[in-house]
């Protein structure tokens, strides 16, 4: 009987020293009851190039006789070559805190995004803030904006996270027509993108 009761308690510990790791891959990891994964980080970096024009003047949110621009770029990332559709809403901001002396500062009033990548699936986002420092010498303005991917197609359905970028814009139609104008722009992003699971 002891011998019986033995036997039971090793086969009870081969099996609990079996199931033991998995337990903790899955606690460690957030799987669900087909031992998947969740949520997936991916460390996100692009660099990116193309032009820019104002965009209609009904997407003018904020009445201050400004459209928003329209940006279009190409480039390379984490999930290979990668197109750029942006939409940017920027106003004057007033006192200048953030540019040096003699540069004109604005600041995001809205933005949003979507991204192409080379396996066709797209991702979405918005930009939550940001700041553009034009010098009026060399017509050059420089931005940094920060945002949150939302949503997408395909892996990208329900991603989220941040999203940071930096980019350098030539105004090439000078002056510029109620502050926007043509030009070309460089930048260079960097981010989080949290795939969720379904």
């Amino acid at each position: 009987m002891n011998h019986l009761k033995s036997e039971k308690l090793n086969w009870l510990g081969v099996i609990l020293l079996f199931l033991f790791p998995i337990c903790s891959i899955c606690i460690a990891t957030g799987c669900n009851n087909n031992t998947k994964a969740q949520e997936n980080e991916i460390a996100f970096s692009e660099t990116y190039s193309g032009s820019f024009a104002p965009a209609s003047t009904v997407t003018d949110s904020n009445g201050d006789g400004k459209p928003a621009n329209l940006g279009d770029f190409e480039g390379t990332s984490t999930f290979g070559s990668v197109a750029i559709e942006s939409l940017n809403e920027f106003e004057a901001a007033d006192p200048n805190e953030n540019c040096s002396n003699g540069q004109m500062e604005s600041r995001l009033v809205r933005g949003n995004f979507v991204k192409r990548f080379e396996s066709g699936e797209l991702i979405f986002g918005t930009w939550d803030s940001g700041t553009s420092c034009f010098n009026p010498a060399n017509n050059v303005a420089t931005t940094s904006q920060i945002g949150t991917f939302s949503g997408g197609t395909g892996q990208f359905e329900n991603a989220s996270g941040p999203i940071e970028i930096d980019f350098s814009s030539s105004f090439l139609a000078v002056p510029s027509q109620d502050g926007f104008g043509f030009g070309g722009t460089t930048g260079t992003g960097q981010g989080t993108i949290i795939l969720n699971g379904n």
